[in-house]
């Protein structure tokens, strides 16, 4: 069973006695981290002090027969210092420990500082924070009641959260905070008016932001036609139990022109046009291989459109076909031998038939290239790889200007 550490400071004031309360059960007592042991269960206290005045509050809690240890601290005046005290914070902690934070005593920069090594623990150490807490002054009441400040750190959670959406296209974490939301605020029973939107919502844009990275733009389209439809309702009730998520709102505003009905039968040029707003936007967030895999296959539904065959756009067997006939005019264009396909004679009846199967040529080259992730004897720098990938568009864009669309 994990240990519990409490990581308290002692501070140089003069002790008086006053009744400490955790929920309904009050203790009273001159030291506050007597309180604590007796109501919070700690299996151990960690009192850290800078105050050599201070020092006399160890002995007299382990008189007490309360287990402590005394840690000193810098008073925490320079950057040097202040970083001191966050590595003595920290080291103060075993992996798989259970810790406590109380900040009753703690001034000027202390708070903070706990703030700051309780996330970074809680984060990085996959610590386990069971509360933040602090006895404020006597209440009308009599009584210093304790007050957990740990909810509030789920405001790091939100914020990173918000960034592995709008930054880095990961809605799963965004959708796990959403969901426990939702279903915390329904089992409450509390609100006359909870939410009913957000779950659904935040599914929808895990669905998007896993569909664009996977390169799968009918799905991704469907998804954002799905945001793009609900986003006022869900603005009104993000407003009410998250308003942290409104950036995403404003980023899901921006993905309108992706949203998208899929095709049964023909394939639109205006769902081609939003297929290559997708390949901008995978750019946009750094998927360079999923944008590059999806631009060749825009380029072949491209030349299907014109071939006037994109009734069957989604045909594996004739995509494949349209990808050779493509290969085999880059290889026409460089007068060595290649085997026809029915679309052969097709595509060099167009004038532009050249720079067509040249603009497949690079895309490809650049898609097989990555897709084999360098297994060939060419010696392609990263840097070389980003600038060409980064480069697609203008010459999809061509090849679709080509196209006549």
């Amino acid at each position: 069973m994990s240990q519990m550490q409490c990581i308290s400071f002692a501070g140089s004031g003069v002790r008086e006695k006053r009744r400490y309360c955790r929920d309904s059960i009050c203790i009273e007592t001159d030291i506050v981290q007597e309180a604590i042991y007796h109501l919070y269960k700690p299996d151990e206290l960690i009192i850290l002090l800078s105050d050599p005045t201070a020092a006399g509050i160890t002995a007299s809690l382990e008189k007490r027969a309360i287990p402590v240890t005394k840690t000193w601290i810098p008073h925490g005046t320079t950057e040097d210092q202040l970083y001191e005290i966050f590595g003595t914070i920290c080291n103060s902690v075993k992996d798989d420990e259970v810790v406590l934070f109380d900040i009753t005593a703690g001034c000027h920069s202390l708070p903070f500082m706990t703030f700051l090594a309780a996330s970074y623990l809680r984060s990085v150490r996959n610590i386990t924070i069971v509360g933040v807490i602090y006895a404020p002054h006597v209440d009308e009441h009599g009584f210093c009641r304790f007050i957990d400040l740990k909810p509030m750190m789920e405001i790091l959670d939100w914020i990173s959260g918000v960034q592995a959406v709008t930054r880095y296209l990961d809605a799963e974490p965004l959708y796990s905070l959403v969901n426990t939301l939702q279903g915390d605020i329904h089992r409450g029973g509390e609100d006359p008016d909870p939410p009913v939107r957000l779950t659904g919502w935040a599914s929808l844009l895990r669905q998007f932001s896993d569909s664009v990275r996977l390169s799968r733009p009918v799905d991704a389209m469907y998804a954002a036609s799905g945001i793009v439809r609900d986003i006022d309702e869900v603005d009104e009730e993000l407003e009410r139990f998250a308003p942290a998520l409104i950036p995403v709102i404003e980023s899901a505003r921006d993905i309108s022109v992706l949203a998208a009905e899929p095709e049964l039968t023909f394939c639109t040029s205006e769902y081609i046009r939003k297929q290559i707003g997708l390949i901008a936007f995978q750019l946009e967030k750094g998927l360079y291989l999923q944008a590059v895999t999806l631009g060749r296959e825009v380029l072949i539904t491209l030349l299907m459109i014109k071939m006037g065959i994109d009734s069957e756009w989604k045909d594996a067997d004739i995509r494949h076909e349209v990808s050779r006939t493509l290969t085999g005019g880059a290889l026409a264009v460089q007068q060595k031998p290649y085997e026809k396909t029915e679309y052969s004679d097709v595509l060099v009846r167009y004038s532009d038939w050249k720079e067509m199967v040249l603009i497949w040529v690079r895309i490809s080259d650049l898609r097989n290239n990555l897709a084999h992730c360098g297994m060939n004897r060419r010696n392609d720098s990263i840097r070389s790889l980003l600038r060409r990938a980064s480069d697609i568009l203008p010459e999809i864009e061509r090849f679709l200007l080509l196209c006549g669309k």
